[in-house]
C-alpha cells in the first residue's frame, strides 16, 4: 500500500462517493458492495432490473390470473375455448408493451380465488374486473383503478313497496334482518358487511341465475352488486320493470384495478405508468355495449 498524506486523502474522499453511488443503485433495485479498503477491487455490477420485472423478461412470458368463469364483458370464453373480453385485451396489451408472450391461469372459480393465485406468487398479475378492497389489499398490491363503478341494489319492487314506508332502498337494506343477496367470493360480501352491518346476508353461488332469481322470487329484498350488472339485468329481462327496481348508490365506489403480488413493486409502478400513459380504457356506456354483445353470444356473468 502507498504511504503519504495524498493516499490518506483519497481514502477519505472516495468513501463518500462510493456511498452515494450505492444509494443511486439502490433506486434501481440493488446496492453494489463497496470496494475493499485494502484490496482496492472494483465494486460488483449492480442489477439494472428489479427482480419482479427481470423474472418476467427472463421467462419471456407474462402469466396472468383471470377468471375461470364467465364475467362479461371483462372475461368470457370464446367459441374456440380461449379467453376473450376487455380485460383479456388489456392483459395482451401489457404483454406486448413488455415484449413478452402471454399465458393465462384460469383455475380461479371466484374473484377471491383470483386474489389467492397472486398472493401465492403463482402469477405475475391478475386482471378480471378485480375490486380493490381493504381486506384484499392486506395480501396483495393494486394498481391505480382503471375503472370506478358505483355499488348498487337490485330491489324486488313488490316486496319493497310493502315495507318501505317512504324510505329509500338503501335505508330498507340497512334494517336489522333485511335479507340481502350477495355472490360468494366477490368483493360485495366485504362491501355489504361494511355498508349493511345489520342486514341478513345470503350468499349465492353466482349472480345469474341464483342471486337475480332470489330477487325475482321475493326471497330477498334486494341483491347487492355493481351498477353494471344491475343495469345489465334491467336491460336483459323483459319483465324487469314490473318486478325489479335499481338503486344506484351515488356516494359509493367500487374501484377496479390490476393486482400483483405484494413484493412486485417495480412491476406495479410500470403498470401504473402504462395505465396513465398508454392504455385505452372503456367508459361504462362502452362496457354496456360490450355486455350486449356478450348477451347475444349467450354469455352471462356467474
Amino acid at each position: 500500500m502507498d504511504s503519504g498524506s495524498g493516499t490518506a486523502l483519497n481514502k477519505r474522499v472516495m468513501l463518500p462517493r462510493r456511498l452515494l453511488l450505492g444509494l443511486g443503485f439502490a433506486a434501481l433495485g440493488g446496492v453494489p458492495r463497496l470496494a475493499e479498503a485494502e484490496g482496492g477491487s472494483a465494486p460488483s455490477v449492480a442489477p439494472t432490473l428489479a427482480h419482479d420485472v427481470k423474472r418476467i423478461l427472463d421467462r419471456g412470458r407474462l402469466i396472468v390470473a383471470v377468471a375461470g368463469f364467465e364475467a362479461p364483458p371483462f372475461v368470457t370464453t370464446g367459441a374456440d375455448g380461449k379467453p376473450e373480453g376487455t380485460d383479456i385485451d388489456l392483459a395482451a396489451d401489457l404483454a406486448t408493451a413488455l415484449g413478452v408472450g402471454l399465458a393465462f391461469d384460469r383455475r380461479a372459480r371466484d374473484f377471491d380465488e383470483i386474489v389467492d393465485v397472486i398472493a401465492r406468487h403463482e402469477a405475475d398479475l391478475a386482471v378480471s374486473k378485480l375490486s380493490e378492497t381493504l381486506d384484499r389489499a392486506l395480501r396483495v398490491r393494486f394498481s391505480q383503478p382503471y375503472l370506478v363503478l358505483r355499488q348498487a341494489l337490485l330491489v324486488n319492487r313488490p316486496r319493497f313497496v310493502k315495507i318501505a314506508k317512504g324510505r329509500e332502498p338503501i335505508e330498507v337494506a340497512r334494517d336489522a334482518g333485511a335479507a340481502i343477496a350477495v355472490v360468494k367470493g366477490t368483493a360485495y360480501v366485504e362491501y355489504a358487511r361494511r355498508l349493511l352491518p345489520h342486514a341478513q346476508l345470503r350468499e349465492y353461488a353466482n349472480w345469474e341465475p341464483d342471486a337475480v332469481g332470489a330477487v325475482m322470487r321475493g326471497e330477498v329484498v334486494a341483491a347487492f352488486r355493481d351498477e353494471l350488472d344491475v343495469r345489465r339485468v334491467l336491460a336483459a329481462w323483459p319483465e324487469a320493470p314490473l318486478q325489479l327496481r335499481p338503486a344506484i348508490l351515488a356516494d359509493t365506489r367500487d374501484p377496479i384495478g390490476i393486482g400483483v403480488p405484494w413484493d412486485s413493486t417495480q412491476l406495479l409502478a410500470w403498470i401504473d405508468l402504462y395505465l396513465q400513459s398508454t392504455a385505452k380504457l372503456l367508459s361504462i356506456d362502452e362496457l354496456m355495449a360490450r355486455y350486449a354483445q356478450a348477451e347475444k353470444a349467450g354469455r352471462r356473468p356467474d
